[in-house]
């Protein structure tokens, strides 16, 4: 049960000599703010694979489905084939008195920079699924190192600067949710931003079947 609201690669060739044809990387997209400033675009804005994915911290069916999901996810943000949005929410502080929702949100907000990549940036995200329980600061910054983000970035998350209000972010981003699922706003929800439509993840191979049909 869901838990509810809630290169072109350039190739120079010198002289006359016949050059193989170069392959194209993909290109490796960093993390940045949303221009809502409530989200985390990890990956590409170009990317085939559009998604945005509502998540509590403290929600257990988004630590299943990162459990399930999150390794498919990272691989394809790496590729360059998926992007994500994250939107995260903390509704589940209100129902369980505490405030861990909105400090783990606020290092998952930290996070968004143009040098953390799209996978380390799902690697964080999976970890502190793994881990749960109610971290504090330097738990949050030892496990955002772990996870390969960059050191100013650890810094950041280690001092708790404020990334965002989280009790606007929640708001701005129920809104988001119950647009994008109405009939069903719980977390975790994955919406697909091009075919506007809530993506299935109960079975395994998901988001491979997804990046085949683009």
């Amino acid at each position: 049960m869901r838990s509810w609201l809630g290169t072109l690669v350039a190739l120079t060739v010198f002289g006359t000599a016949s050059a193989a044809p170069a392959t194209a990387e993909p290109e490796v997209a960093g993390t940045v703010l949303a221009a809502d400033h409530f989200g985390v675009l990890a990956g590409s804005a170009q990317a085939p694979v559009q998604l945005e994915i509502f998540c509590d911290p403290q929600c257990s069916e988004c630590a299943k489905f990162e459990a399930a999901s999150g390794d498919a996810l990272g691989r394809h943000l790496a590729a360059g084939d998926v992007a994500v949005t994250y939107r995260w929410m903390t509704f589940l502080d209100t129902r369980r008195h505490n405030d861990v929702s909105a400090r783990v949100g606020n290092a998952l907000m930290s996070a968004a920079d143009p040098a953390t990549s799209a996978q380390a940036y799902q690697s964080y995200v999976t970890a502190l699924y793994r881990k749960g329980g109610a971290p504090s600061l330097d738990d949050l910054a030892t496990t955002a190192r772990e996870s390969g983000l960059p050191t100013p970035v650890v810094e950041r998350i280690a001092a708790g600067q404020q990334a965002v209000d989280a009790t606007s972010m929640n708001a701005f981003n129920r809104v988001q949710l119950l647009s994008a699922n109405p009939q069903s706003p719980g977390t975790p929800t994955v919406y697909d931003v091009t075919t506007k439509t809530v993506v299935d993840t109960d079975e395994a191979g998901w988001l491979g079947r997804l990046v085949a049909a683009r």
